[in-house]
């Protein structure tokens, strides 16, 4: 993703003279930018955050269900 942010990035630079006569564009183009950074970063935390309550998680439902089909 951070990629393709990138690309993004590069591209708007490229475009830097156009952007020059419409700086509310300039301005719009940054801040989306900077919102799907924010959200990207969200992103990631909320995986990983998931990633380890699921495996908590994981443990312990095989563990009952080991309890259960040992009785």
């Amino acid at each position: 993703m951070f990629e393709k942010m990138e690309r993004y990035q590069n591209r708007i630079n490229e475009l830097e003279e156009e952007l020059k006569q419409v700086p509310e564009v300039r301005e719009l183009l940054d801040e989306l930018l900077q919102d799907l950074h924010e959200t990207t970063r969200q992103n990631h935390a909320l995986r990983r955050t998931i990633l380890k309550s699921s495996s908590s998680k994981e443990s312990r439902m095989s563990t009952k269900l080991r309890d259960a089909l040992y009785e």
